[in-house]
């Protein structure tokens, strides 16, 4: 229930692990301290680690070979902290000079868990001269913000995620501020228990609470913490770094389609965990062809979209008909109205059909009116778009896409952004009109 450590310290001499939590405390930052034996069952998984202090010899008695010594931090890092990143390494050592060798190392071995950003080194040495003085503990702390600050990038992005954090604990606490309030004095608990109730009623219907306790009460807490992440606004204190982090605001440098392509996915699309099934929201399936929705394949296409395969990607699909035609990637897309989906209302659920392309592959000049076309996003290692047309949906019974083979889910923004364009074009007005020829 609570949170994994976010900065963990590592030494094989109780001693010199004392003094750099000495420093860190002074500094006012919360940390782990790990006393290393040998034994690796003593670190815990720390998945969300940030900032990671390391003895460079943590084995006693070791043989000095420095090779031995990064592999122990290494398979510390591979088997048991097993950081999902980003995380710097610094090393507390009276070898500094070899953090850039760790570093090698690190960014040659590990394979299956993210790679520290930064290797850097705190000299022993110069901080265990004058244990337990107040000069010597800030001349530590000064040590410890000039590894940190160097990468004003690294420190933008933890300053974001801390503030984000702050908004969750804002919303935890405005829970427990009304359930006291209600409580009139007594033990709070059973009104806390109340207000997620009702919080999980509202957001996906009374009926559908206990399909998943935990989706309905965090839909009923996102707007109340969404507002106050969207709300957010720099502090003085942090300009500074933010300045450094970005650098000019007029010295922008483009993005090439790879980096735009990346960005795109991280934003709009998701690559679905292994629990979710075809009739989540904005989720993008394979054309089914292997149940009783087989009419959408093959020479029966025509039979339910009125056109042609090869008509419906040239023509209404915008697709470049110079790609050849036999490795077409139809897909539907999941459009159901976020209030039916949330609260999981009954009746067949509509998917509009879409072509995933490649960017070779769109074709030139005006598409049609009814054309919605996808940021260009990375997908199985390359840059694609998504078309799809407003004109061509169908329904399916839930249990006929429950085991749909899945693309990918289209995140909120962008779902929302296609879900209204359809509608807008489905709405149109048309109206009679004449021009004169005259001049």
């Amino acid at each position: 229930m609570l949170p994994t450590p976010r900065v963990i310290a590592i030494d094989d001499q109780v001693e010199h692990l004392e003094r750099l939590i000495q420093g860190l405390n002074r500094h006012g930052t919360a940390c782990l301290p790990i006393h290393f034996t040998g034994e690796i069952e003593v670190i815990p998984s720390c998945p969300y680690v940030r900032v990671i202090f390391a003895d460079l010899h943590l084995i006693a008695g070791s043989s000095g070979d420095r090779i031995q010594d990064f592999n122990t931090i290494a398979t510390l890092l591979e088997n048991r902290i097993k950081p999902t990143g980003p995380y710097m390494i610094i090393l507390w050592t009276m070898y500094p000079d070899q953090a850039d060798a760790l570093g090698a190392l690190l960014a040659g071995r590990l394979q299956n868990v993210s790679k520290p950003f930064s290797v850097q080194a705190l000299d022993k040495n110069t901080y265990l001269e004058s244990p337990g003085s107040a000069e010597g503990l800030q001349t530590l702390v000064n040590a410890i913000d000039q590894s940190t600050t160097e990468h004003p990038q690294f420190g933008a992005l933890l300053n974001w995620e801390d503030r984000v954090l702050g908004a969750a604990n804002d919303t935890v606490s405005s829970i427990m501020e009304l359930a006291e309030a209600s409580a009139g004095g007594n033990k709070p608990n059973q009104q806390v228990g109340r207000l997620l109730s009702n919080l999980a009623s509202e957001a996906v219907g009374t009926g559908h609470v206990e399909e998943d306790r935990f989706r309905a009460v965090n839909e009923g807490l996102l707007p109340i913490l969404g507002d106050r992440i969207a709300s957010m606004r720099a502090l003085d204190e942090d300009d500074e770094m933010w300045k450094a982090a970005l650098g000019s605001s007029n010295t922008k440098s483009k993005l090439n389609q790879d980096e735009a392509a990346k960005l795109n996915r991280l934003i709009h699309i998701d690559l679905l965990p292994s629990n979710s099934d075809g009739t989540e929201h904005g989720t993008v399936i394979d054309l089914p062809s292997k149940f009783s929705a087989s009419k959408f394949s093959g020479s029966l296409f025509a039979q339910t979209f009125d056109v042609t395969e090869t008509e419906a990607a040239e023509k209404q699909f915008w697709y470049k008909s110079s790609e050849g035609l036999s490795n077409l990637q139809w897909v539907l897309v999941q459009t159901q109205a976020a209030c039916d989906y949330t609260q999981n209302q009954p009746g067949p659920l509509p998917f509009h059909l879409g072509l995933c392309l490649p960017t070779s592959a769109e074709r030139s000049g005006r598409a049609p009116d009814a054309l919605w076309r996808s940021p260009c996003f990375e997908y199985d290692g390359k840059p694609c778009f998504l078309h799809v047309n407003a004109r061509f949906h169908v329904s399916l019974p839930r249990e006929e896409v429950e085991h749909a083979s899945r693309r990918f889910r289209l995140r909120e923004q962008i779902l929302n952004y296609l879900i209204c364009w359809i509608h807008s074009y489905g709405s149109r007005p048309g109206i009679i009109s004449f021009e004169s020829r005259d001049k």
